[in-house]
């Protein structure tokens, strides 16, 4: 996955507004431009009007958790990359609901969403396991 421009789009979707907001700043700080929603309902709003690059969600996410979010982003035909985020279900549990999904990378909370991904000095988003899927 390649995310173009010096300042990709992504959106967080998280449960904890200073989580957000210090995930924010890390990411502007490497030059992304970030959006944050507290709730899966309102990410999902967003994300159908936003032009994102990346959408990082927390599964628990409240009033639509992460499952359903992107169950509807797929039925839209919406095609989003998405890093999940979870503290409470188990890896295979999580790739089982997943399937079909544009599902880029799994990790368990808590986490610095940066240390998932650096940029190149290509632009292309790399992977903490240095692949750039």
């Amino acid at each position: 996955m390649k995310l173009e421009s010096e300042c990709a789009k992504i959106l967080l979707a998280a449960d904890e507004p200073d989580v957000c907001s210090l995930y924010g700043q890390m990411l502007e700080g490497n030059e992304y431009d970030f959006r944050y929603r507290i709730d899966g309902q309102d990410a999902l709003e967003i994300a159908f009007v936003g032009s994102f690059d990346l959408l990082v969600l927390d599964l628990n996410a409240p009033r639509l958790d992460g499952f359903k979010v992107m169950a509807r982003l797929k039925e839209a035909g919406k095609v989003l990359p998405v890093i999940v985020m979870t503290e409470h279900f188990l890896e295979q549990v999580v790739e089982d609901h997943l399937e079909g999904l544009q599902v880029v990378e799994f990790l368990r909370n808590p986490v610095m969403v940066t240390t998932c991904f650096e940029r190149s000095p290509a632009g292309d988003l790399v992977y903490s396991d240095g692949s750039n899927r």
